[in-house]
């Protein structure tokens, strides 16, 4: 009996303090709560947390659509809560993102459709929830990751008033900052993260502060003041092998063509020059140092014992394991960086290493993973052929998604069906599949004998089955496995990164690229430019060696995310970020 009065006291506590907490006023006979807009806090968040519709937000508040200020009063109108969302609205946290609180039944990715934020960045968000959620487990969205929401509602307030300026032919970020007297980055939080660029012509919001102290140096008259780092790119530009390259390929088809290598290093490094260039726009200071480090150790030798190097901060590259174990022992403190694909050994007792491409392991859980929550209500079956090397990816698939389906109070059965069959049959898969029911085939194989039997199998059944298979990315370079049938087929699979042609980020960047460079983009151009971005905006904000940023929101890439975790102190860091993408009319698109 005490224990319950203690918590009867404890609940009436709250209530009291909520109701002083909230000024509540009366206008031309309508009730309305008082808000006063802190930090960081958006018309779309404030909205979330009063369960209140964005637009009844404007229409009690018509200034609110061109900003909200620090200390503003922001009537929220009682008759327009919608009193089913009230019972789950999520609370505001210092800084404007939202913490929600998981009910029963609800799943990761269902969350992120609630909120429109990617799953990728609900997990980056909240790295704790990877392997599934509990009731009551509390989760963090990040609102500055908000896609599907018009750009006033998704305008942080600031301690400041605004001003419009028409942007001016050359004018930058940084050119603006000197001039008002501003922060960059405070530029883009009035507008939005500046979704289209600085674009001449455009008008834009400059906040002006309210007040400057006279001590602050990173405000009046100066840039902000930050510090100056060295960072190096180490590619394999192997400039001394193409005379013979361009011969001979000239030769042979009668058009001359760059070393392999050399192309993707001048690609790679392209597109990280247009990410120097944004970085300098937000006041990122670094000295630069660009090295051909080649392809074999007589080239990139001596280049990693230079004298040149010893300061160095952080290292884009190189490309090869074998340099990048030589790099560490040699410059034991420096964050290294490999950007291109490389066998988890390349971190194993390198702290200072991060692996930027994800292990295959890695993609195949979180495809796995998100057929248990998508599909949990479905008929999913996993198949599994007598292949001896593909043994240990069958039981990853089997226990990632048995493991994900035992968090999903609504599911079709405990775990998933195992369809045992040989390497040229698909055993009694025909007599598992059921009418009524989407059937979800895993296949965690990339045995292309397997997987053409597979697809051919398959193809006539889809006539009578839904059918929705699930298997790896080397499938669509399988010469034998025909697009039109994964077409068929609704094929899925986890990749590390997705290029979508049509995003108009990478459109302005396609447009830069050529213009600059007189060519095209491939994804290394892309890898470049994000790889860059990311670490190099890493460094400016938290210093050198410090690769684990999962507990922080990381700015829009190109065509990848980052979510980098060790497995160890004495390990570097290695990213598992993957998308789910999915086949559909001849093209790939992000499976919802």
């Amino acid at each position: 009996m005490i224990q319950l009065r203690s918590i009867l006291v404890a609940i009436l506590i709250a209530a009291q303090t909520v109701a002083v907490g909230q000024d509540t006023r009366t206008i031309d006979g309508r009730k309305y709560v008082v808000h006063i807009v802190e930090v960081g806090q958006t018309l779309y968040a404030i909205s979330r947390s009063y369960a209140v519709p964005v637009d009844a937000l404007v229409a009690a508040n018509p200034g609110s659509v061109d900003g909200l200020r620090i200390g503003q009063e922001l009537l929220i109108p009682k008759d327009a809560v919608m009193r089913k969302e009230a019972r789950m609205a999520p609370t505001l946290e210092s800084g404007g993102e939202l913490r929600h609180t998981v009910a029963r039944k609800e799943t990761v990715f269902g969350i992120a459709r609630k909120y429109g934020v990617d799953v990728n960045d609900l997990l980056a968000r909240n790295p704790g929830i990877q392997t599934g959620l509990q009731e009551g487990t509390e989760l963090i969205i990040p609102t500055t990751k908000v896609i599907g929401v018009s750009e006033p509602a998704l305008r942080p307030a600031n301690g400041s008033i605004a001003i419009d300026h028409r942007v001016q032919q050359g004018e930058t970020l940084y050119s603006l900052g000197l001039r008002y007297r501003v922060k960059p980055e405070e530029i883009l939080d009035a507008n939005g993260g500046l979704p289209s660029g600085l674009q001449a012509g455009s008008t834009i919001r400059i906040p002006k502060p309210l007040e400057v102290s006279r001590t602050d140096t990173t405000m009046v008259g100066t840039a902000p003041v930050r510090e100056k780092y060295h960072v190096a790119f180490l590619l394999p530009f192997a400039v001394g092998r193409n005379d013979s390259t361009l011969e001979s390929t000239a030769l042979a088809e009668g058009d001359p063509r760059f070393y392999e290598p050399t192309r993707i290093a001048a690609q790679f490094y392209a597109g990280a020059q247009l990410a120097l260039d944004s970085l300098v726009e937000l006041g990122f200071n670094a000295d630069v140092d660009v090295m051909d480090v080649g392809d074999d150790q007589s080239q990139w030798g001596p280049v990693l014992k230079s004298d040149a190097l010893n300061d160095v901060d952080l290292f884009i590259g190189p490309f090869h394991r074998t340099a990048i174990e030589q790099l560490t022992r040699a410059h034991p403190k420096a964050q290294v960086i490999c950007p291109v694909p490389q066998t988890s050994k390349v971190i194993l007792g390198q702290p200072q290493v991060s692996k930027v491409a994800p292990v295959r392991s890695d993609l195949l859980k979180h495809g796995c993973r998100y057929v248990a929550n998508r599909f949990a209500r479905e008929n999913i079956l996993l198949l599994q052929p007598d292949i001896q090397t593909e043994k240990e990816m069958q039981g990853q698939a089997l226990s990632a998604i048995n493991g994900s389906l035992a968090l999903q109070s609504l599911r079709y059965r405990d775990s998933v069906l195992v369809v045992r069959t040989g390497r040229r049959d698909i055993g009694d898969l025909a007599a598992r599949l059921e009418t009524g029911r989407t059937n979800v085939v895993v296949v965690p194989s990339e045995d292309v004998e397997y997987v053409t039997t597979v697809v051919n199998r398959l193809k006539p059944l889809a006539a009578k089955q839904a059918i929705v298979l699930v298997g790896m990315e080397a499938w669509l370079d399988m010469q034998t496995v025909a697009a039109q049938d994964l077409d068929l087929l609704n094929f899925h699979f986890a990749a590390a990164s997705f290029i979508d042609p049509t995003a108009s980020k990478v459109i302005r960047f396609t447009r830069a690229f050529r213009e600059r460079f007189h060519t095209d983009i491939d994804e290394y151009a892309l890898l470049g430019f994000d790889v860059t971005f990311h670490f190099l905006h890493e460094l400016m904000e938290n210093g050198p060696n410090d690769t684990e940023e999962a507990q922080r929101p990381v700015p829009e890439l190109l065509h990848m995310g980052f979510r980098m975790s060790r497995t160890g102190p004495e390990n570097g860091s290695r990213n598992d970020y993957a998308v789910m993408l999915r086949q559909k009319d001849l093209k790939l698109e992000k499976a919802p």
